[in-house]
């Protein structure tokens, strides 16, 4: 299955980079998307938002490995060799920075530590309910979480369908029947991967490391949800976040009545609201 981005060497395995089309020559930084934890195919599962900002602004899509057209790693997921892998996988893919992140869930950490260890090379954040460093302060990793695993991978099929007909890219048809196929595909092979459940078992040492640099001074927009299964785990999401920038006085924070998943079910005020906060901070010259 022929990827629809350009797939690049990077250490010990191969990643897929999506560059989204129409890229507008006027426009010097470039938006790239980072996947949350356990987003199997993050080029499709993102297309809601990025095909209306298409034209607009440059825009990419780096899949981490063991996930959508990337393949394994045997390289700890800690977040230094994460962002790492990042950078060389946009570098081999001639993307060329400034950049701003689009983080979605767990990849606000590394959006975040881009930021501290490399702040010439990125321009603003714009966090998809993106997690910041105490978001994870009682996160518990489930006990059972390899019978969980055992069980994804026996019904790793059924679910994959099931997970591709319900997604929004498919409902609203984003996605055209070969790329749903794909979708499928790549779902029923990445689901709840090796590289996945090695990022959740490094998830609080990564969340530390991220904590320990100062928060970001930079733009920053934050979309935060209204997710259950968050707000459940993690009652005071919104105002973790809130305190975290306090002191960054261009954080902006847009509350939105739906879940996690915020670039799915909310893309055209997610785009019409990057819009803004680009031309607001002088960001697309």
């Amino acid at each position: 299955m022929q990827a629809p981005g350009k797939i690049v060497k990077v250490n010990d395995t191969y990643m897929h980079v999506y560059r989204v089309p129409k890229h507008p020559t006027d426009f010097e930084n470039t938006i790239v998307f980072l996947s949350g934890s356990g987003t199997e195919c993050p080029t499709y599962d993102f297309k809601p938002l990025w095909h209306l900002l298409a034209g607009k602004v440059n825009m990419v899509v780096v899949e981490r490995p063991g996930y959508g057209w990337s393949g394994q790693t045997g390289l700890p997921r800690d977040i230094d060799t994460v962002l790492e892998e990042t950078r060389e996988a946009l570098r081999k893919a001639d993307i060329t920075g400034p950049f701003i992140p689009a983080a979605h869930s767990m990849s606000g950490l590394e959006a975040i530590y881009w930021s501290q260890k490399y702040p010439e090379e990125i321009k603003a954040i714009i966090g998809l309910d993106m997690a910041v460093p105490k978001a994870y302060d009682s996160l518990v990793v489930p006990r059972f979480l390899s019978r969980q695993v055992w069980l994804a991978h026996l019904l790793r099929k059924p679910a994959a369908k099931i997970m591709v007909k319900t997604h929004p890219a498919v409902k609203y048809n984003h996605l055209n029947k070969k790329q749903q196929a794909e979708m499928y595909m790549i779902t029923s092979k990445q689901l709840l991967s090796k590289n996945m459940i090695d990022e959740i078992n490094l998830i609080k040492q990564n969340a530390h490391k991220a904590g320990e640099g100062k928060c970001p001074f930079l733009p920053v927009l934050c979309f935060l949800s209204h997710d259950k299964g968050n707000l459940k785990q993690i009652p005071e999401w919104g105002k973790i976040h809130r305190e975290y920038f306090s002191e960054n006085e261009n954080a902006k924070f847009i509350d939105l009545p739906c879940g996690h998943y915020v670039h799915r079910e909310e893309p055209e005020m997610i785009a019409e609201s990057i819009t803004r906060f680009l031309n607001f901070h002088g960001l697309y010259c």
